[in-house]
């Protein structure tokens, strides 16, 4: 039997009360399996609508006697560059990320700041490079993180909660770090080779 806390019936109207942990299970999946792709649409529709606000306005000024096309084509060329400016500040961010916590850590260690911005930038450049294993690691831990309260939503124990969220969150790290592997070419086999002319 699903034990829904009553914290969730209240301020809901209409919406059945399991509606939103269903939801909130759903959500916490996605982020574990395609916690990066995501991010990534996200980051590229949000980003890619402001874009394509500038580029409309900018057509309207500079392109305004061409009409409709115009109009058109500055919506989708800033659209397009907003979309990909916004996957770069993704990768960006990681990187910010990863170097500063680097910096932090070399200055309490080394206790020089010239050694730390050096292992910072260093760590900047590894981020930027890595941001994409990163990204997959850090959404799918939070996926886990939601999906484990989820599953204390719906009557689970802490110790089955914690096993099953853990499981599948390692499932859902294989799962994307399997599907950004490039296959490998396969070898030649051994009578594959062309055969010399008689």
């Amino acid at each position: 039997m699903v034990n829904i806390p009553t914290q969730l019936t209240p301020g809901l109207g209409g919406i059945p009360a399991w509606l939103i942990p269903l939801a909130l299970l759903v959500v916490a999946l996605l982020l574990i399996f395609a916690g990066r792709t995501i991010v990534k649409v996200i980051a590229f529709l949000v980003v890619g609508l402001i874009g394509a606000s500038i580029g409309e306005m900018l057509a309207s000024g500079y392109l305004a006697g061409t009409g409709a096309l115009g109009q058109l084509l500055g919506i989708l060329g800033g659209f397009l560059i907003g979309g990909i400016i916004g996957v770069a500040i993704v990768a960006f961010g990681i990187g910010l990320a990863v170097g500063y916590g680097a910096y932090l850590l070399a200055l309490d260690l080394f206790g020089s700041h010239t050694a730390a911005l050096v292992v910072g930038f260093v760590f900047f450049i590894i981020g930027l490079a890595l941001y994409g294993k990163i990204l997959t690691l850090v959404t799918a831990l939070a996926g886990g993180l939601l999906l484990f309260h989820v599953l204390l939503t719906f009557g689970f124990g802490p110790t089955l909660a914690t096993l099953f969220a853990a499981a599948t969150t390692i499932i859902g790290i294989a799962v994307e770090y399997g599907m950004t592997r490039r296959p490998k070419p396969a070898a030649p086999s051994a009578g594959g080779g062309a055969s010399a002319p008689g």
